[in-house]
């Protein structure tokens, strides 16, 4: 099988997250690769993370808006300029067959409007998933993605002129089958680790609820004498390299995938190709197999 290669113009890519920090934390260093790779990126966020916080002084207004500031700062570290909240969901409360139907109708909207070539959400094959949002977002977005190609899907929408659109691949994290890794060394994890250290909220939050945690079976981590941001950036990078080698092993196995990388720094996706393509993967050109 023989392509022609049409262009090599620089991808749309479309990033759904559940919470405002989901991104930056999940895939921040992939997205600022993009970002100064020249890629068109998008950024939708599903709720406000107006729950996101285990301190009981806080009220769902105040940590809603510190919040806001906070991924306000991390996208403009990023290079994201544009970015949208949904408006009507609540974190954690999106349980009814209609309101996900309501997500899947506005995501299939939002795609056909900026025609990505790549989506980026959660993944669903991963079972172990505890958040209800994300599980939530790894089912409509990857049914949006497909969907937003049909004009018997929602023909409302062509009415008002917009036209189906074909996505071709969504990539999927985190994940526990990664297919594609992202060399995120240097610069874009530079990014991330700053962007992180934007939410200072959620990093209280994972910290305590993680001390509190352990309280309950009787550990107690010493973490008195290291910031938020410094655990933050241990951590980021200690994964980036877990990820990378990880990364280095899959590309000895599979050494028809090239660019054969060896990153210091990585992160990970389940990458997968939509409709009849992906059925034909193995005959697309090496390019397509990496990001």
């Amino acid at each position: 099988m023989i392509f022609q290669c049409m262009s090599q113009c620089k991808g749309k890519v479309l990033a759904i997250e559940a919470h405002p920090d989901d991104l930056v934390f999940f895939y921040g260093g992939t997205i600022a690769k993009l970002v100064d790779d020249g890629y068109r990126v998008k950024v939708i966020t599903l709720t406000t993370g107006d729950q996101s916080t285990v301190n009981p002084r806080f009220t769902r207004r105040e940590i809603e808006a510190i919040m806001h500031r906070e991924h306000a700062t991390a996208m403009e570290i990023m290079g994201i300029t544009d970015q949208e909240y949904l408006e009507g969901f609540t974190n954690h409360f999106i349980f009814d067959g209609a309101q996900e139907m309501k997500v899947r109708e506005i995501l299939i909207r939002k795609i056909r409007e900026f025609k990505p070539d790549t989506v980026i959400t959660f993944d669903i094959a991963d079972s172990h998933e505890e958040n209800p949002d994300h599980r939530l977002l790894a089912r409509v977005g990857l049914q949006a993605a497909s969907f937003a190609a049909y004009p018997l899907v929602h023909p409302e929408q062509l009415e008002e002129g917009l036209e189906p659109h074909f996505v071709a691949r969504v990539l999927l994290t985190p994940t526990r089958e990664p297919n594609l890794f992202v060399d995120i060394s240097g610069s874009p994890l530079e990014k991330k680790i700053k962007a992180g250290a934007a939410y200072s909220s959620q990093l209280e939050l994972m910290v305590t609820e993680m001390e509190k945690r352990l309280e309950t079976i009787g550990l107690n981590p010493d973490l008195d004498d290291i910031s938020y941001e410094e655990l933050w950036e241990t951590v980021c990078e200690s994964m980036a390299g877990d990820t990378a080698k990880e990364a280095r092993a899959f590309h000895e196995i599979h050494q028809d995938i090239a660019p054969r990388i060896k990153p210091e720094h990585a992160e990970a996706f389940r990458m997968q190709y939509l409709g009849a393509v992906e059925k034909i993967r193995d005959f697309l050109p090496k390019r397509c197999l990496v990001l």
